[in-house]
């Protein structure tokens, strides 16, 4: 459709303005990886909020809601309370990053631990990333190919490789100023499209809320707790306080005050966008009552939009689609390259000067991006077995890195073992024993993680560095 390719221009064009005008402000280290210190806070919020949504939440849970109806939403609730905790902390990690000149987690842990327990969390965090980029790499051209196939016949490939393109040069020129003033163009893009319009206008299709309700059975409109509710909230909570993405944002922020600010308006952007997603999911269900022969339902919201409403709102959903994948590739591409050229090689060779690291990033981007989307045209299985890095990571990583940001009692001795217990008790239970009982990893991995940090800050009697 000449329409969909027209408003997808419109919206590549100005990420390309974006990260052009963007680009001179990304003169060193700090302005390429965290703009500065100085986002304000409706920067922070939507760029907070277009990290977290991804497809997954947007095609995986509207797919779910057919199935289960209004129940598809309880997740979410998982992670806002732990987004909720987040934000509690989010204010200090703001404030001793830019009273110590802090980059990361990796760079926290060094500056009151040494080298070697920066290296371990650098390994782990570089591994987590880059794999969760190349995953989202493959989610997304898989969504573009099924989306875009019928009328101009895309290829898998294309797609992934025309996406992957993009977002590697605004990210290359602009760094994290570029990532997040895109994030923001993007959040407002996903929340007017999918968040407002969509929704109404399909609530609007069926006759209205009343019609809706008169039109599918009860147990539709039901919220139905489950165990696994619980199993969500561990696993969202250990992952949010020490996600890579959500510090570096926090780093960013102008002032204590704007991270906290940014984490809570994103968090109720999250909770809002996932009833809007749930609404579409459920109407849909009134509308195509029989889904047809051969579509998943994750493909509903393209299928509804195509089939029953105008072709401008069509256009607009797929150049969403397009924004939800792009503003998660973006923010793992930079954090990849940010472990590898200030944390990895800062922990093996401290003497490196700050310029030719910048350099280094900037062709480490690019170098990252082309390894992650070989290894989507090519080597799938192995981006498959990648995105159970997610859950070692925050078995290995939460409870140390919120020991390094808050305790004074944690020790480097600790934090050492409770990174590397965590990480290799949570792959013994999963990839070895099978997660016996029904016992996720992540909840296996933390205690463990937890333990050891005890015992090693027990055992260890040497004085550590507290940054208050």
């Amino acid at each position: 459709m000449i329409l969909v390719l027209i408003v997808l221009i419109i919206y590549f064009a100005a990420t390309a303005i974006i990260s052009i005008v963007l680009q001179k402000k990304s003169k060193n280290l700090e302005g390429y990886y965290l703009g500065q210190r100085n986002l304000p806070w409706p920067v922070v919020m939507l760029t907070f909020a277009a990290t977290w949504i991804g497809a997954s939440s947007t095609l995986g849970k509207s797919g779910l809601a057919y199935e289960i109806g209004i129940s598809a939403v309880l997740p979410t609730f998982a992670t806002v309370f732990a987004f909720a905790v987040f934000c509690l902390f989010a204010g200090r990690i703001q404030r001793i990053g830019q009273k110590y000149h802090i980059l990361s987690i990796p760079d926290l842990i060094t500056k009151r631990f040494g080298r070697l327990p920066a290296l371990i969390a650098s390994a782990i965090i570089g591994w987590t990333v880059i794999g969760t980029a190349g995953t989202q790499m493959v989610a997304s051209s898989k969504i573009l190919q099924m989306v875009m196939a019928d009328d101009w016949e895309i290829s898998y490939q294309t797609a992934l490789v025309v996406t992957t393109v993009i977002v590697i040069a605004y990210t290359t020129l602009s760094g994290f100023y570029g990532v997040a003033y895109t994030d923001t163009l993007q959040g407002i893009l996903l929340i007017v499209v999918i968040g407002v319009a969509l929704p109404a206008a399909a609530l609007t299709k069926i006759g209205g809320p009343a019609q809706l309700a008169a039109s599918l059975p009860k147990h539709y409109f039901e919220l139905k707790f489950d165990r696994s509710i619980v199993s969500y909230m561990v696993v969202y909570l250990l992952y949010f306080l020490a996600g890579p993405p959500y510090w570096q944002r926090s780093f960013a922020a102008s002032s204590s005050k704007v991270a906290s600010k940014g984490a809570i308006g994103g968090n109720l952007i999250i909770l809002f966008y996932s009833f809007a997603v749930t609404i579409i999911g459920v109407c849909a269900l009134v509308l195509y009552p029989s889904f047809p022969k051969g579509v998943s339902h994750e493909m509903l919201i393209p299928l509804l939009v195509k089939e029953s409403f105008p072709p401008i709102l069509y256009a607009l959903v797929i150049t969403s689609l397009i924004a939800i994948v792009m503003s998660t590739i973006d923010s793992y591409l930079l954090l990849a390259s940010q472990t590898l050229c200030t944390d990895l090689l800062l922990a093996v060779h401290p003497g490196i000067k700050p310029e030719t690291q910048l350099k280094l990033s900037r062709y480490s981007v690019v170098v990252i991006g082309l390894l992650a989307l070989l290894f989507a045209l090519r080597m799938e299985n192995i981006l498959e077995a990648l995105v159970l890095s997610m859950s070692y990571f925050a078995s290995a990583i939460a409870i140390p890195a919120i020991a390094a940001l808050l305790s004074k009692k944690a020790k480097k001795l600790g934090i050492t073992m409770g990174m590397m217990g965590g990480f290799i008790s949570s792959v013994v239970w999963k990839s070895l024993l099978g997660n016996p009982f029904g016992i996720p990893e992540v909840i296996v991995g933390s205690l463990m993680s937890l333990g050891l940090l005890i015992v090693g800050s027990v055992i260890d009697k040497r004085e550590t560095v507290f940054l208050d």
